[in-house]
């Protein structure tokens, strides 16, 4: 409540989040310099909280009037990197290269991000903490927001969109050697699309990187960890409803490990009843699986669908050389047969309205030449995926079941 009173005082009321908990994250999940660290004293200091609360307010401010009042499409970009830290399979080599390739990495981000006007960009498997700044110092020229989870997640979020707040859940299912080196879950981010001084309207982006198949067979506990990203979005919009803010859209990006178009696609789908896939070929009337069959498409034609254009995995391996008289370690390209990445629209499940035949047709693609460095030579194995997300405002009435 002194917040509160102290922000209607100085008449900037709209830009101070509804709870503490989520005026801290804010500032504290802020890449940029001015926002990224509170004054010495801010907690007493009633002079330092007011000097924070107008440097967010101005930076905010200037990155609104850059951005459209009302945004019906947000580009997003999802890719995992594997910034992973070894030289067996699976992994990216030493740290020294990652360092490297973590620095064109984002040079290529920027390059698209510059042409293609990328709005957030989603990363998983950044792994190490040079790697995470290596990042965060090139990518905030063009995404001043950025949250990476205070956990070996891996996952990285950064946008153009100011963070109205984020939090990560791990996941309670996991198993093998995943369990144990690293902390798997969804990290959830609320980005405002409108200016401080209009109602709060946010997208709700969630990041994930679900269990692989490297050790043993990871089906179900796949299935297991989308039923607890589900719920994540069912708090995530409480969470919105509680604190005033009208969702505009929730998105899912991630390396989900699912190969489209299979028995576990469709389990996966239905998890999430009325989503849209992004990805999806364009030829598919609709992406979801319960539409399709309430459509009455035959099931032949489904199982049948083309994938190819859009396989993500694997680009390439690495190759790791131990005596330089002998060449560079690099990756050694691959023949790519699956499509693992998704972007997934899952706005329908709480809004009404969005019929399911106005999919984005075409909206998702897989950006190969974001994967290849100057020389050519790959800089992951897996390329990254771009989608645009449209919202269509038929009907804003919400579920009630």
């Amino acid at each position: 409540m002194i917040l509160k009173r102290r922000a209607r005082r100085d008449g900037a009321l709209s830009r101070v989040p509804r709870r503490v908990s989520d005026f801290t994250t804010t500032l504290s999940m802020t890449s940029d310099p001015s926002t990224s660290a509170v004054p010495d004293g801010a907690n007493g200091d009633d002079a330092a909280m007011r000097e924070l609360e107008a440097r967010t307010k101005a930076h905010d401010d200037a990155l609104s009037r850059q951005r459209p009042g009302r945004t019906e499409v947000l580009k997003m970009c999802s890719w995992n990197v594997q910034l992973l830290p070894g030289v067996c399979s699976g992994q990216g080599g030493r740290r020294r290269d990652l360092d490297a390739r973590a620095i064109k990495l984002a040079e290529n981000i920027l390059r698209v991000s510059r042409v293609n006007a990328i709005d957030v960009l989603c990363l998983q498997e950044v792994w190490t903490p040079r790697s995470l700044s290596t990042l965060c110092e090139a990518l905030r020229q063009e995404f001043p927001f950025i949250f990476m989870p205070n956990a070996h997640s891996g996952l990285f979020v950064a946008s153009k969109y100011s963070i109205v707040c984020s939090h990560f859940s791990p996941f309670p299912a996991a198993k093998g050697m995943e369990r144990i080196f690293f902390t798997k879950g969804v990290c959830t981010t609320f980005l405002r699309l409108t200016s401080p001084e209009t109602r709060t309207r946010v997208a709700v982006v969630m990041n994930t990187h679900l269990q692989s198949d490297y050790w043993s067979c990871g089906r179900a506990t796949r299935l297991k960890q989308l039923q607890h990203i589900k719920q994540t979005m069912q708090r995530a919009v409480r969470e919105c409803r509680g604190n005033g803010y009208d969702i505009d859209r929730i998105i899912l990006a991630g390396d989900l490990n699912i190969v489209a178009g299979g028995d576990e696609y469709r389990q996966a789908m239905a998890v999430f009843p009325s989503s849209i896939d992004l990805m999806a070929p364009p030829r598919d009337l609709s992406s979801s699986w319960r539409a399709k069959i309430l459509a009455d498409i035959d099931e032949d034609r489904i199982e049948a669908t083309d994938w190819s254009f859009r396989y993500t995995f694997p680009v390439a391996t690495w190759r790791h050389v131990w005596c330089p008289c002998f060449g560079s370690s690099r990756y050694v390209d691959a023949q790519p047969r699956a499509m693992i990445d998704y972007i997934l629209d899952l706005t329908p499940m709480i809004r009404a309205g969005v019929p399911p035949h106005r999919k984005h047709v075409d909206s998702g693609y897989v950006h190969h030449q974001m994967c290849r460095d100057a020389k050519g030579e790959a800089l992951s194995d897996h390329y990254p995926i771009c989608c645009c997300s449209s919202v269509f405002h038929f009907n804003d009435r919400e579920y009630t079941s």
